[in-house]
């Protein structure tokens, strides 16, 4: 029986996506504000156009500049559904082999959730600022990058589209996506056409590739819950994550028990909860941890997650030692002195970092985007995958081919990014692409992370 308890949540969720939606939308029309990204002519429903978009290429070659489109004016294109886009493996061998032409630009695909349930849109501003610094200063080796960017709006079906129909626009590579459900089964996609994503968000087939080169680590399983048992006063543990496929649940699950069995702990089955991301309210996981005793969480979530899971928390005064991943201090999660002392794990340097490196990050993006600027976790990733990618794309010299992309790819030095990772493992040998297998935890003081416990770094592979 629905009651009117029932009706209540269900009417202020739909509000809470509806906001979302708009705000979402908000921010990706910000994203336009320069001349360097193109959002193509076979742009699916729905897409933002730049009104400064270049035309395309054919597929295989890089794109070439267009005429700019009417100065202020921004529009959508329908399609009808990528026929023709599917490259075969004899195409998609070609066009790995096609070298980009001298002084060409090389236009680069990257797919980032922007809309929906959950916003990742500070990535792709930090993708932009870098990008658009680069072709400021001259581009790279005399090739000016493009980047056409697209937002999937948490729908898998419609990135895929997307990846699609950039293919046959003429990306050279794909680079900085941040789309959980595209990547989710976007493998296949990349294997056949031999084209490399350099930078992703990071899901379990991705590490396994050799055409997926993710910067992020998937270790965050194995790791929160080794420092989660390492803190003296929790003697239960419980952990919190958004789930996706079965397989990928099960690996998670695997990775938490170990990681809380190497501190010296032991996790229950009945104390790991999988959540969808739209989950309205945590009162219900809450209210399970708390009569159960849980006395410390260690929560793979997102921003609205966040800001959900610590209103159910203060509601009943539920305060468990918590290690969070590096969402838990973007600006959209509300910060007070409830989340004092949060801990918070990361495969990154933290924003607030005084080096030189990422306050080179923080100042480029505010002073291209303003007021619309968001400074976080995921905008260095952005910024870290832009500035790997051109790095290669420098070590290439004039054999600009997908082939050699992924030969330089395999061959850098493990401090590519500076301070603003660990030591990166880059090479071919398997099991694929698991380049960054070390977090670092800070703890919250005055809403900010300070420096806690160095990178910890594990060689355990899951699913």
């Amino acid at each position: 029986m629905i009651t009117a308890r029932d009706r209540l949540l269900a009417g202020l969720f739909a509000m809470q996506l509806v906001a979302a939606t708009i705000f979402g939308l908000v921010l990706v029309n910000g994203l336009g504000d320069s001349t360097e990204t193109v959002v193509s002519s076979g742009a699916a429903p729905g897409d933002v156009v730049d009104p400064l978009a270049t035309a395309s290429a054919a597929p295989g070659t890089a794109g070439t500049a267009g005429t700019a489109g009417t100065a202020g004016s921004a529009g959508t294109t329908s399609t009808t559904g990528g026929t023709g886009s599917e490259a075969t493996g004899s195409t998609g061998a070609a066009a790995a082999a096609a070298k980009v032409a001298k002084g060409a630009p090389i236009k680069i695909g990257s797919v980032v959730t922007q809309t929906g349930a959950i916003n990742f849109a500070a990535s792709a501003q930090g993708t932009k600022a870098y990008l658009d610094r680069v072709n400021r200063q001259g581009g790279v080796n005399g090739h000016r990058i493009v980047l056409d960017l697209r937002d999937d709006q948490l729908d898998a079906p419609r990135g895929r589209q997307q990846a699609q129909q950039m293919l046959a626009d003429g990306v050279f590579a794909f680079a900085a996506w941040q789309a959980p459900l595209t990547e989710q089964d976007i493998v296949p996609f990349l294997e056949q056409n031999k084209i490399p994503l350099i930078g992703g968000y990071g899901t379990r087939p991705e590490y396994k590739s050799p055409y997926a080169y993710i910067f992020q680590s998937g270790h965050f399983g194995f790791e929160m819950g080794r420092f989660l048992a390492q803190e003296k006063d929790v003697s239960r543990p419980g952990v919190i994550f958004i789930g996706g496929a079965e397989a990928a649940n099960n690996a998670q699950r695997q990775a938490y028990k170990d990681g809380v069995k190497a501190g010296g702990k032991t996790l229950r089955d009945e104390d790991i909860v999988v959540v969808d991301v739209t989950k309205p309210s945590y009162d219900d996981v809450v209210t399970q941890f708390r009569l159960a005793g849980v006395d410390g969480i260690a929560t793979l979530i997102d921003q609205t997650a966040y800001n959900r899971l610590q209103q159910s928390m203060d509601r009943q005064s539920y305060r468990p030692a918590h290690v969070a991943n590096p969402l838990f201090v973007d600006p959209t999660v509300r910060q007070g002195s409830t989340t004092e002392g949060t801990l918070v794990a990361s495969d990154f340097a933290f924003v607030n970092n005084s080096s030189p490196e990422v306050q080179d990050y923080v100042k480029t993006v505010r002073a291209q985007f303003g007021a619309k600027a968001q400074i976080s976790y995921l905008g260095l990733a952005g910024w870290i995958s832009a500035r790997i990618l051109t790095e290669a794309i420098k070590r290439m010299g004039d054999d600009i081919t997908r082939t050699n992309l992924m030969k330089v790819m395999d061959t850098l030095p493990p401090n590519i990014a500076g301070s603003l990772t660990p030591p990166l493992r880059f090479g071919p040998a398997a099991p694929g692409h698991d380049l960054n297998r070390c977090l670092q935890l800070g703890r919250v003081k005055g809403g900010d992370v300070t420096p806690y416990k160095p990178y910890a770094c594990d060689d355990k592979t899951y699913g």
